[in-house]
């Protein structure tokens, strides 16, 4: 037996042995196996083994003591739970035997849940749900849920959207509190048409040009040819001039953050009796707009600018295609539908547009267009075909003079003491060495750290999109343009001017989708605000947050509602081709390349889907160039491909293709 000194000296050396081993807190990270790694905030990893990640789930916070294994390898070791970030998901309801299970629809969470009896309220397999962590593995040892809602079963109409929605936390039906305070903006309304603070522009020959069945039409166009260039009018709708900060229409706007659309359904910012009625620029309706004057050099330089606000008019609601058949001298019928007076005002404001465009092409950066594609829908809500969809003169019209607004707004906000811009801080911290280096090698740079300011990044664009100079301007071997293009910083909003240099200018931010955008809204209020000189409070830290958030959400939903349509029905064609024996190689472009493989995009649908290699030692892959190559094959970023279907889950949007090796 030991003596008390003993056992005092074991409790001892316990202790120093407790506190020799290092200790840490962190946040766990999932992969695509079982194994997972927890990072802390000093940008350490450690890796969790299978059993030890079977406790914990992908972004908790953890506490952990760090091991050997027998191989002289470290790894973390839970100690104990600091907080979940996972608590409701969505995911399809899975009955194997007697076991009711959840997979989750969820990047990291790759695991299926329990489900015990009592919190399965009604859920059949196969039914799309809503569900919450009931019990959290840790230290219970199994995960488990509670089924808050069915919200349908993947062959049900409006289906995708509708669990997208649920997904991403986008509204749906705005409250009845939202729609009474609406109805009683109205007469707000008509005093803001009114009042004597408005320009009277009414007389204007105002058009808008939208999707024919659009009508929250934002912004409305006119535009004069004059000695030294043009006078461009650009009339924005007005919603600040009712909605105002802290209303409940304000509150439930800023929670969305946009107006989101889908393939089968569009969910607005606004109640649609505002967004689609008293705000929206509606043909032969008096509307309160905010309007931005700019003066156009021949050229295509904005040499001077002003805003007002002022009533306007619209004398015509145009569409795209209507537009595009006039502009490229089509005779049709929705041509002679376009009234006399207003022909010449698009002729003017497309010579207009072709200047602004060509204008920023030398001096800033215009990005080339890819070809998009539109679904179209069948009676039971899914895809029927898909066709590609041509950006036409009249969207790049539009697109000319909004860019000409936001561009002059940026400049009015940069002068003064609050504003909120987009900002893009160009090539991402981490990727700095590597596109300098390509950039050095490829063309030539004695100084290629240039690369991170914004003059250095216009000149190494330019240089790209003139060609080799050593090969008469032909291209260059590495698709220099695209590489750069996958290592750019997100952009963001901030309050401070800092340079857009995504698209080659000192500042930027967007004024033009009031009614659609929750963050034009709030630049229309600072300009009012500045016009009538009275004081302007910062836009804080927080609201932005929440906007990004917002709209983030939105873009997420209606991106992966789209595709999970289009993999279903690439499934559909993929069953055919079997049936009849066809020829399953599809001929497609890489647009994507990281470590684990490329993303194929096929040429004739603009379905894309994943080449995975990780597990094939014989591929090797250069960070710099994104570059894989197998023995003397290399694959890169917009090189053509061969691929064929290996596999497809349409409720997960994943598309999985093998490669077609010549």
């Amino acid at each position: 037996m030991l003596n008390l000194d003993a056992l005092s000296q074991l409790k001892s050396l316990k202790q120093d042995i407790h506190e020799s081993i290092p200790r840490h807190e962190g946040k766990v990270r999932a992969t695509g196996g079982r194994y997972g790694f927890v990072n802390t905030d000093d940008n350490q990893q450690f890796f969790l083994n299978p059993d030890e990640m079977d406790k914990v789930l992908a972004g908790d916070i953890i506490a952990f003591r760090v091991e050997e294994t027998k191989e002289g390898k470290s790894q973390a070791v839970i100690e104990k739970l600091i907080s979940s970030a996972q608590d409701e998901f969505v995911g399809q309801y899975i009955v194997k035997g007697k076991g009711h299970f959840i997979s989750p629809d969820h990047p990291t969470f790759n695991r299926w849940v329990f489900v015990p009896p009592a919190q399965r309220k009604g859920a059949k397999d196969g039914d799309l749900v809503g569900c919450k962590i009931s019990q959290h593995p840790y230290p219970h040892g199994k995960v488990q849920a509670q089924v808050l809602e069915v919200i349908g079963q993947s062959s049900d109409r409006q289906i995708e959207s509708n669990m997208m929605m649920r997904k991403w936390d986008i509204a749906g039906d705005f409250s009845e509190h939202c729609i009474n305070e609406a109805q009683a903006l109205l007469s707000v309304m008509d005093e803001a048409t009114t009042t004597e603070e408005r320009n009277d522009l009414t007389a204007v020959n105002w058009l808008t040009i939208d999707s024919a069945m659009s009508r929250d039409l934002d912004d409305a166009l006119h535009c004069d040819k004059t000695a030294a260039g043009w006078n461009l009018q650009v009339a924005i709708a007005d919603p600040s001039c009712a909605v105002k900060p802290g209303s409940e229409i304000d509150k439930e706007a800023l929670r969305r953050g946009t107006s989101s659309y889908f393939i089968d359904n569009m969910v607005p910012m606004l109640p649609s009796v505002l967004s689609e009625g008293a705000f929206s620029l509606l043909p032969e309706q008096v509307r309160p707009a905010m309007v931005c004057h700019l003066e156009i050099s021949e050229q295509g330089e904005i040499t001077n600018y002003r805003i007002e606000n002022a009533l306007i008019e619209s004398k015509a609601k145009l569409s795209y295609v209507q537009v595009a058949a006039f502009l490229e001298g089509v005779t049709n019928d929705l041509v002679d539908q376009i009234a006399e007076p207003i022909k010449p005002v698009l002729s003017v404001l497309n010579e207009c547009a072709l200047a602004l465009n060509g204008y920023r092409r030398q001096n800033n950066l215009v990005l080339n267009d890819r070809t998009e594609f539109k679904a179209t829908l069948n009676e039971e809500g899914k895809v029927d075909q898909i066709i590609p969809l041509e950006r036409n003169p009249a969207h790049k019209l539009v697109e000319e003079c909004m860019v000409a607004v936001n561009r002059s707004v940026a400049n009015f906000l940069a002068e003064k003491e609050h504003g909120l811009f987009i900002q893009h801080a160009g090539i991402r911290s981490e990727r700095q060495g590597e596109a300098r280096a390509l950039i050095k090698e490829q063309l030539q740079l004695a100084n290629p750290e240039r690369v991170a300011t914004l003059e250095g990044f216009i000149e190494v664009q330019q240089l790209i999109a003139a060609g080799n100079p050593e090969a008469e301007g032909a291209p260059f071997e590495l698709p220099l343009q695209a590489i750069l293009a996958r290592q750019l910083e997100r952009s963001k909003y901030g309050t401070e001017v800092k340079p857009h240099v995504g698209m080659g200018l000192p500042a930027y931010t967007t004024f033009t989708s009031p009614i659609r955008k929750y963050n034009d809204l709030l630049v229309h209020r600072l300009v009012k605000a500045y016009l009538a000189e009275v004081k302007v409070d910062p836009i804080s830290t927080e609201i932005l947050e929440q906007v990004g958030k917002g709209q983030n959400n939105s873009r997420m939903a209606a991106w992966q509602c789209d595709q999970w349509l289009k993999a279903e029905w690439l499934l559909r064609q993929y069953a055919i081709e079997k049936k009849g024996s066809e020829s399953l190689q599809r001929p497609g472009q890489i647009v994507q390349v990281n470590s684990g493989g490329f993303t194929v995009r096929l040429d004739d649908c603009g379905i894309e889907g994943q080449v995975d290699v990780r597990r094939n030692k014989e591929w090797k892959f250069d960070t710099k160039t994104m570059t894989h190559s197998k023995g003397e094959v290399t694959y890169r970023l917009e090189q053509p491909v061969a691929v064929s279907i290996a596999n497809i889950t349409p409720v997960l949007r994943e598309v999985k293709f093998t490669l077609c090796e010549a």
